[in-house]
């Protein structure tokens, strides 16, 4: 007996086909692949086509015709949503993923891209299910932080829209828009880790499927902007195994649901069917084997030597050729882990463990089998899980708990150490920063900005993810790419004023005072070859003092200015907002650190300087290869022994930025040097060395040549003057 069909929407996913007496359709809801085949008069097929939102009731009746079991006899169809068939893209035929990219609201009408949505849902159901009978607690951590987690720099910055430059009605929208919107730079999310693992330190276990973003510029299958990564930390376990024995069991239970499920069965046969049409595609056969190999187990599991060995082996034997060698520093490629798969998986996955820890991530915890050794070479608790022709599916390793043992290895790889300390290493917090060094020309100052910039960046104590440098070369490299070739002159910039502009009269004051002291002192006095090393490091001492009164508020500007992560745009703005916030005493609050560390630092540069002008040009005549060859000696002399004093000067220059208390409430040299101390040890003092002297050298050298330089044409000039009088 026929069944009357209740009033259902529908979707005319397919097409019409109209004759003379009857007329049928193709209509479905999404949620099966099938389609119902409506039969109805021509007069009720009017207005129908392809893309047209429907109600249709009818009777539910055998089918007479082949293709389908049942049909529906149509009594009464209502158009819902019409639809223009002859603009309409989407059209019975195969259609490129690339053209249906073009229409992202239509493509997901497609049957099949419906499956998938279906699939991705039945699947995000069943991972939710299975970790939460496994007392995993499900988190949903930012997607917008602070933190580049993977630490290579590929990351999208977020940021407010610019505000209209022809819009002059409001100059508050201007302002809004040179600050960061957050107050230190955001970026989007391109792993969960960092947060994941401090949630698990509160309820042991913890999960996410969450979007994550990464910028690799490569138009491939295995790069994408955006995608869903599953993620878990588990707390209080000592074995590795323990973690795969969690993902196989994961991941064979996604396999055995889907095997049994009808969105698996109805993809296996949405593969088959279109297998002609695509042939590019996953066959129903390799995507039936997939599931079957995830399904059975248990998985091999082979340390990283053996599988080096293993490829070896395989080349050696004739089984195959790599087009790269295998080895155990180089890693494996993309062939290699196919090969392993296919080799030793026998169709199903394989966990590779204890990679060497060289090639690793540094919080990964070193491995406790023995037999994982390589000739003496660490290796780390970790593993990656290959699947055939996909390769690398999952990866996990112990973490590092141990903070001496953490440290070391943030050492073994190049990076900075880190503190103790659970603060935002972005916000100005736990930051000692290098100071390019003071009263110098605007040549001086603008050559060696660059490497005082790097030297600021990496004296930071506990520095966030993406300002973490191996060297000088890597630093600039880094800061030109993912900043601009600029920044490294941050806060000496034109043709806004900024710090060099304060230049030229700091150097009037100070060498003015440098000459009317030696002078004072007797400093010139005696024979050209005779030396008064005493006189030269006080009236350098004397010349510093007087400049630095002067020049102190844009030191003070320009160490803000280029800190890592630093919110300011301009000198006059950082200038505004630290006298804002902090009151004018913010300028000169290191004024007396200031001289603890320029007058040293200025007194052994001046005796340096004329000690070796002593020696190598006794007469005392202007010569242009002395003064540059002994202001670099003698700068970067001076720059060595006074670091520490730097440091601990930068420190409370840049205090008003910290979130963390004690370094906000920090008062005098004693006591940050204190804790310095304290949370870097003595390297804590010397940090940026060598850029330091780097950026020291040159500009010394450029200053004293200039000032011998100036010096001796006023001395002619006025030698001149004299004799045609």
């Amino acid at each position: 007996m026929p069944l009357l069909c209740p009033l259902v929407p529908d979707l005319v996913h397919l097409h019409v086909r109209k004759q003379k007496r009857i007329a049928f359709a193709a209509i479905g809801d999404g949620s099966t692949l099938q389609t119902v085949q409506a039969v109805l008069p021509p007069e009720l097929a009017e207005g129908l086509s392809t893309g047209v939102a429907v109600t249709a009731t009818g009777k539910w009746t055998p089918s007479p015709g082949q293709g389908q079991s049942h049909e529906l006899q149509v009594n009464d169809v209502r158009i819902l949503g019409d639809n223009d068939a002859t603009a309409y893209p989407i059209q019975k035929k195969y259609q490129t993923a690339e053209f249906l990219r073009t229409f992202p609201h239509l493509r997901s009408r497609l049957p099949f891209n419906s499956l998938i949505l279906r699939l991705r849902s039945l699947v995000t159901a069943h991972v939710t299910n299975y970790f939460a009978k496994q007392d995993f607690v499900q988190c949903h951590p930012p997607i917008i932080t602070s933190s580049d987690c993977e630490g290579a720099g590929e990351v999208f910055t977020v940021a407010p829209e610019a505000p209209s430059t022809q819009d002059k009605s409001s100059s508050n929208r201007v302002k809004q828009h040179e600050d960061l919107f957050f107050g230190s730079p955001k970026y989007l999310t391109v792993s969960s880790q960092l947060h994941l693992e401090a949630l698990a330190q509160s309820v042991n276990r913890v999960w996410t499927l969450s979007p994550t973003f990464r910028a690799e510029k490569s138009d491939t299958a295995r790069h994408l902007s955006e995608f869903y990564m599953l993620e878990a930390e588990l707390a209080f376990v000592d074995d590795v195994n323990v973690v795969m024995d969690v993902v196989e069991d994961m991941l064979r239970s996604v396999a055995s649901e889907l095997q049994t499920s009808v969105v698996g069965q109805e993809l296996l046969e949405a593969r088959a069917r279109d297998q002609e049409q695509q042939s590019t595609s996953v066959s129903r056969a390799t995507l039936a084997q997939r599931w079957q190999g995830l399904a059975d187990g248990p998985w091999p599991r082979i340390t990283y030597k053996a599988a080096v060995q293993h490829l070896k082996d395989a080349v050696a034997q004739g089984q195959t050729e790599f087009e790269y060698a295998p080895g155990h520093e180089e890693g494996l490629q993309t062939e290699h882990e196919r090969f392993l798969a296919e080799s030793m998986g026998h169709g199903g996955p394989i966990f590779v463990t204890d990679y060497p820890s060289n090639i690793k991530p540094f919080y990964m915890a070193p491995s406790t089998d023995p037999a994982a050794e390589d000739g003496g070479a660490s290796t780390v608790a970790c593993f990656d899980l290959l699947v055939p022709e996909i390769c690398e599916l999952v990866g996990g390793s112990m973490r590092e708990h141990r903070l001496p043992d953490l440290l070391k290895s943030m050492h073994d790889h190049g990076l900075q150490q880190a503190t103790n300390e659970a603060t935002d290493a972005s916000d100005g917090s736990l930051q000692c920063y290098e100071a390019l060094p003071p009263n110098f020309s605007l040549t001086a100052n603008m050559l060696a900005g660059a490497f005082a910039g790097v030297a600021t960046r990496m004296q930071i104590v506990n520095p966030s993810p993406s300002a973490m440098y191996s060297g000088i070369s890597n630093a600039m490299v880094t800061i030109s790419r993912a900043e601009g070739f600029w920044s490294l002159w941050r806060g000496l910039s034109k043709p806004r004023p900024s710090v060099a502009d304060s230049s030229g009269p700091a150097h009037a004051v100070y060498f003015a005072s440098y000459e009317a002291t030696k002078h004072a002192l007797g400093g010139n006095e005696g024979e050209s070859h005779e030396h008064h090393p005493l006189a030269a490091a006080a009236s350098g001492a004397a010349a510093t003092i007087s400049s630095d009164a002067l020049m102190n508020p844009f030191d003070v500007i320009k160490q803000r200015m280029q800190m890592h992560g630093s919110v300011y745009k301009s000198v006059p703005q950082c200038a505004r907002e630290v006298f804002r916030t902090e009151g004018v005493g913010a300028f000169y609050v290191s004024y007396p650190t200031t001289l603890c560390m320029t007058v040293p630092f200025t007194a052994l540069q001046f005796m340096a300087y004329e000690s070796i002008s002593k020696v190598m040009n006794p007469t005392g005549r202007y010569d242009p290869y002395t003064h540059c060859f002994a202001g670099g000696i003698a700068g970067g002399f001076a720059a060595g022994l006074t670091t520490p004093l730097d440091v601990i000067k930068t420190l409370l220059q840049t205090r008003g930025n910290a979130r963390d208390v004690e370094l906000k409430n920090v008062s005098g040299l004693i006591q940050a040097a204190k804790i310095i101390h304290q949370r870097e040890g003595y390297r804590g003092y010397f940090r940026g060395l060598k850029p330091r002297i780097i950026t020291t050298m040159p500009s010394t050298a450029i200053c004293w040549s200039a000032y011998e330089m100036a010096k001796a044409f006023f001395i002619r000039r006025s030698t001149n003057s004299s004799t045609a009088i």
